[in-house]
């Protein structure tokens, strides 16, 4: 039992070191490969009968798609597709759990964190869409990336609200998991396109930490289920 509870804990250490490994120690491509492997081991673990959720399947497979477009994110089809899937994601992630939240309760801290989480984020895609606009982006992917900020802040609203509302580990992980995903996008872009390299590490801790929330939040949703249904 305390191996099986804590497998996703050791999991997520050792992928951290080896991801973080490659990232230092090796190129680019090497690294792009390595992060589209590590979520297709994350997308077997969600299909075994632990973590399986079906609302949980497609953007686990989105999930996985992108990561393997990212191998070629400087091909501009690529690129415009990665913003499409990612926003999809968002939006499915906090349409998972609009209906579980029947009215909004605020908590004084979970509301400034939220509200600074919020005004960060606001800030650094402002700064974002600039840099791409200036560079040789085309207007799509400006328009993409407009609606990609609607999104995530649509997620993220949605999963502070959910936590509000129950307070419980359920919405604890999903919350950390939303968090995780959009820390590692903006951590990406930053790295990307301020050719600020460290970020790439910050880019990958957040993103596993992130998928291991959400594996978290399917297996205690699915036992839930299960207990409701016995």
């Amino acid at each position: 039992m305390k191996k099986s509870k804590y497998f996703l804990w050791l999991l997520a250490i050792i992928l951290i070191c080896l991801n973080a490994f490659v990232i230092i120690f090796l190129d680019e491509i090497i690294n792009r490969w390595i992060r589209a492997i590590t979520m297709l081991l994350f997308f077997v673990l969600f299909l075994s009968s632990r973590f399986y959720n079906k609302k949980g399947l497609i953007v686990f497979a989105l999930l996985l798609l992108c990561d393997f477009l990212l191998i070629k994110y400087e091909n501009p089809i690529f690129n415009n597709l990665i913003f499409v899937i990612r926003l999809i994601c968002y939006l499915l992630l906090g349409f998972m759990v609009i209906g579980y939240i029947k009215k909004l309760q605020l908590k004084l801290l979970p509301s400034i964190i939220f509200i600074s989480a919020l005004v960060l984020n606001l800030f650094l895609l402002n700064y974002l869409n600039d840099t791409i606009s200036m560079g040789n982006a085309s207007p799509i992917l400006n328009i993409l990336f407009l609606i990609y900020g609607i999104s995530i802040i649509f997620c993220v609203t949605a999963a502070v609200t959910y936590n509000n509302r129950y307070d419980n580990d359920t919405s604890l992980f999903f919350l950390g998991a939303v968090l995780g995903l959009v820390l590692s996008d903006l951590s990406f872009f930053i790295a990307f396109y301020l050719e600020f390299f460290e970020f790439y590490l910050v880019d990958r801790i957040t993103n596993i930490l992130g998928i291991i929330f959400l594996l978290k939040f399917m297996q205690l949703q699915r036992s839930y289920k299960k207990a409701l249904l016995d």
